[in-house]
């Protein structure tokens, strides 16, 4: 009679245990689900924000012709938008592959690496093609004989790289926290 009940009472406790166990992976799922909506929504903006504002830029300053930067400097300028445009629409395509409820705790994990070195490589690539850049529409400006430009130019370097530092550093722990998430299912 008390080894029926114990072999009953085992059985109730192994089926919570089993949905426990369910639900808490089902939880760790929600969160990588959540993290990798979170860093989709960041490259989305971003992305968004590159494709509306930077044509408009271009064509305000040939528009009005402020400033009469050389061809080598817009040849520059159009790559460096190329790259930018290229990197925001793989890191997408990346992200879009990370999904837990269909692959493997494996696969997660090397999507997710994938995307990660994506970030680290398209970062780079982006400074590579943003210094030539930088440097040749100083040296325009430069050339053109009003130092207010060239002053402002400088200044606009110094607030735009503490800016993207900032948005690095920020993108950066997102990823973190997507990493840690991931590590978790484990």
């Amino acid at each position: 009679m008390e080894l029926e009940e114990l072999k009953q009472n085992w059985n109730i406790m192994e089926e919570r245990l089993g949905r426990l166990e369910m639900d808490q992976r089902q939880q760790l799922n929600n969160k990588v689900v959540s993290k990798v909506k979170k860093v989709q929504d960041r490259v989305l903006r971003r992305f968004t924000i590159v494709v509306i504002c930077l044509p408009f830029f271009c064509w305000y300053i040939v528009h009005n012709q402020m400033c009469d930067f050389s061809m080598s400097t817009w040849v520059l300028l159009f790559l460096f938008v190329a790259v930018i445009i290229v990197r925001q629409f793989t890191w997408m395509l990346l992200l879009r592959k990370i999904d837990c409820l269909k692959m493997t705790v494996r696969e997660v994990c090397l999507a997710e690496s994938r995307f990660r070195m994506s970030f680290k490589v398209g970062i780079a690539v982006s400074v590579l093609c943003a210094v030539p850049l930088l440097a040749s529409m100083i040296w325009d400006m430069s050339q053109m004989g009003d130092r207010y430009i060239l002053i402002g130019a400088w200044t606009g370097l110094v607030v735009g790289t503490l800016i993207g530092i900032r948005l690095f550093l920020k993108a950066w722990s997102g990823i973190k926290e997507l990493k840690e998430a991931i590590t978790d299912l484990q």
